[in-house]
């Protein structure tokens, strides 16, 4: 009997040795795994961090496309100010971007900057790529290495709103070239029409009548002008053309009504050409080119003096009956229109419009018209 107690009481100081030594293994085992888990979870957050990076920096870049030269070198310059300022990867570590541009998707390989800006008009996709950022593995450099190299890269693009455009500029322009070349400055004249026909000559704009608003006189003139949006419509639909005020003084009700952009508004009009219907642009230096605008940064244009509007073939067209839209001009408002009292017809350039030529705006949209916006908007596509 007490030979079976001493064998007992040996076993069990046997077991315990045992529950120490494979408790001290689970230990270091237990360390590794959170070890492995804490570098893993650096490895993430990093690698997130640049692609959102990457996301943001092609975006941003997108938005810059227009067209010409100068969105070119607009969209570097802002995927660079974009990724200087990123609060997510600054202290961290220093990250550079590399952009690229391409006219398709799939082109390979993309093309610098300075290949791009000779055929800028073909560009329409924007690739982002971060610069390569080490992370140091700390615990399981066993299992990942002593550091992991990280770089990712986004392409963005303009979209194309297949339903059309809404809220666009209440004017048809007539141009003979209606696809005219970026950077291209225009003097728009007021059309109006004599209530049985109006005649469109090249580089002539005719206030349009819109469903949200009856009448056309000079209060109905001016908040068109002034930006009232309320018209759909897509390319090679027809646009209604009933004159609007009259050939005196229309041109200086749709001049009033397009300097609110500039941040100045005419008495009259029902008091309806005010700062609260129709804010300034932040931007009213005149003169200024379109690049110029786009690359403030202080402070930053909110795009009030950018508008989209219809183009159609100069021509002469029945009263009510709609002339064919051919494109979407995106012009950009170089200086105030100069506006007198009485009959601006005998006072030029009273309603004239002076403009740059920015690109087309929405371009293929074909359809029935569901859209929200005039605009087309940069998208991730990869």
């Amino acid at each position: 009997m007490v030979f079976n107690e001493t064998k007992l009481a040996h076993d069990r100081k046997g077991e315990r040795g045992s529950i120490t030594i494979m408790t001290a293994i689970f230990a270091v085992l237990l360390l590794l795994m959170v070890g492995l888990t804490i570098d893993v979870s650096r490895i993430y957050m990093v690698r997130q961090e640049l692609q959102r990076a990457a996301d943001a920096a092609a975006l941003t870049a997108a938005r810059e496309l227009n067209g010409g030269a100068g969105g070119i070198t607009a969209a570097v310059n802002q995927a660079t100010n974009v990724i200087a300022n990123d609060q997510g990867l600054r202290g961290k570590t220093a990250v550079t971007i590399t952009v690229e541009f391409a006219a398709n998707l799939n082109d390979n390989p993309y093309m610098s900057a300075a290949a791009a800006g000779p055929v800028a008009s073909t560009i329409n996709y924007v690739r982002a790529t971060t610069s390569s950022t080490t992370t140091t593995i700390l615990f399981a450099s066993s299992a990942l290495g002593v550091s992991r190299s990280e770089s990712k890269q986004a392409v963005a693009g303009k979209s194309v709103e297949l339903a059309g455009i809404c809220d666009f500029y209440p004017a048809a322009v007539g141009l003979t070239n209606p696809h005219p070349t970026p950077g291209t400055l225009m003097t728009l004249k007021f059309a109006q029409g004599s209530g049985n026909t109006a005649t469109i000559n090249d580089m002539d704009y005719i206030v349009l009548d819109v469903p949200c608003i009856t009448g056309n006189g000079d209060t109905e003139t001016a908040i068109l002008s002034a930006g009232e949006p309320c018209a759909c419509s897509t390319l090679g639909a027809n646009i209604h053309m009933t004159p609007s005020s009259n050939f005196g003084n229309g041109g200086s009700a749709a001049g009033d009504g397009m300097n609110t952009r500039f941040g100045v508004y005419a008495n009259g009009y029902g008091n309806s050409l005010n700062a609260t219907s129709y804010p300034s642009d932040t931007i009213v230096t005149e003169g200024i080119t379109y690049d110029q605008y786009i690359a403030s940064t202080n402070p930053v244009g909110n795009d009030r003096r950018v508008v989209i509007a219809p183009i159609i073939a100069p021509g002469s067209y029945p009263s009510d009956t709609d002339g064919r839209i051919l494109g979407w001009g995106k012009f950009f408002l170089k200086t105030k229109m100069y506006v007198v009292n009485g009959n601006c017809a005998n006072n030029a350039p009273c309603g004239y419009m002076t403009v740059e030529y920015v690109g087309e705006a929405n371009m293929g949209a074909t359809g029935t018209v569901s859209c929200g916006s005039g605009l087309t908007t940069a998208v991730l596509y990869k």
